[in-house]
């Protein structure tokens, strides 16, 4: 038979997710167990606030430590950006140098060899954007919490997908011969790509602990790109003066951005931690 308190004990543990993961690992299976002792000792009781008001001081503390926690882990992850980077992080951020410089050759003059390595250049320039993804994450440049795990996988995903697609084009008919199908699926591809590749950008901006400014040209550059894909009809059209520059531009300021992240990665140097107040305790290092 179940408990008269299994169905709230379920619901409980359903909003124990709120709280940072390492701290509901850790804590997760003793709250569900003292929340149903409070429970029973309410029932036992007979209090006139019954189950009721045993919901009503759960919800109100968890609103408050749930909180707490997000904040404190916040502030560790600050405290891990004043850290020299490791040297998986700096092998990642040496990658993603490698993917914008990819990028960035294929627009100068008189190289003409760089055309005979389409695939070289699709492997470096996706798996630059791969790296500096991960290392973001590794590095607590994207914050804390669901949100940087989400963020991070879909730049992955995305430029890894366009990898694929751009490997297995090698060999297929080429605009504007027939392959409608492939095709449309390498729209897709390319779209999820600037377009995660974009607020991939925003983000570093905002949370503002990684070469803050160039998050934003990565963003704006990527939109840019994303309005040069030939079914958006933007560079064919009676405005095609200006988007075709302006696309360009856009793939031109992606590359230089995951260069200068690929740079703030992997040669960040160690940043002193903030100094105790006077009278208190130094942070831990």
């Amino acid at each position: 038979m179940n408990r008269p308190e299994a169905a709230h004990e379920r619901l409980y543990r359903g909003l124990l997710w709120l709280y940072p993961s390492d701290f509901r690992a850790r804590f997760g299976d003793e709250m569900v167990q003292l929340f149903g002792d409070q429970l029973r000792d309410a029932r036992t009781r007979r209090a006139a606030s019954g189950p009721a008001g045993t919901w009503l001081r759960t919800l109100g503390d968890l609103a408050v430590t749930a909180a707490s926690e997000h904040s404190r882990r916040d502030r560790t992850v600050a405290h891990s950006l004043t850290e020299a980077p490791s040297i998986p992080t700096r092998v990642l951020g040496l990658i993603g140098i490698l993917g914008g410089v990819a990028l960035i050759l294929a627009f100068i003059p008189n190289l003409p060899w760089i055309w005979d390595f389409v695939a070289v250049r699709l492997v470096l320039f996706n798996a630059g954007a791969i790296a500096i993804g991960l290392a973001a994450y590794r590095s607590g440049a994207l914050g804390s919490g669901r949100a940087s795990v989400a963020i991070a996988g879909a730049v992955i995903l995305a430029n890894s997908w366009y990898l694929v697609m751009g490997i297995a084009g090698i060999g297929r008919p080429q605009f504007p011969e027939a392959d409608p199908d492939f095709r449309l699926i390498g729209f897709y591809a390319g779209a999820a790509m600037w377009l995660t590749d974009a607020v991939f950008g925003f983000v570093v901006w905002r949370v503002g602990t990684m070469a803050r400014w160039v998050g934003l040209v990565l963003a704006l550059g990527s939109l840019f790109a994303f309005t040069g894909m030939d079914r958006l009809e933007l560079v064919r059209g009676d405005l095609a003066w200006f988007w075709t520059p302006a696309a360009l531009a856009g793939v031109a300021a992606n590359g230089l951005a995951w260069i200068l992240l690929g740079l703030a990665i992997a040669f960040r140097r160690r940043r002193h931690a903030p100094a105790a107040p006077e009278g208190g305790v130094a942070p831990k290092a």
